[in-house]
């Protein structure tokens, strides 16, 4: 979801490759920016089951979230 990328010497973080979250100077920090943002930012999805709504990391695999078939039928 949140990737980083290097263009004029710049380290930029990038939100699904194409929207410009912020740049860096230094790679570091374009990183540690990028798994914060990973870490720390919601989607509110469906359980598959119950119908009820609830909120999920954008980083959970899809077959780890209530929200897919795959969960339900391992």
């Amino acid at each position: 979801m949140f990737t980083v990328e290097k263009m004029n010497g710049v380290y930029l973080v990038m939100k699904n490759g194409n929207e410009l979250v912020n740049a860096h100077a230094r790679k570091r920090d374009a990183k540690a920016e990028a798994a914060y943002l990973a870490a720390n930012t919601y989607v509110e999805r469906t359980n598959l089951m119950t119908g009820e709504k609830f909120m999920e990391s954008v980083d959970t695999p899809y077959y780890c979230s209530p929200s897919s078939e795959t969960y339900w039928s391992m």
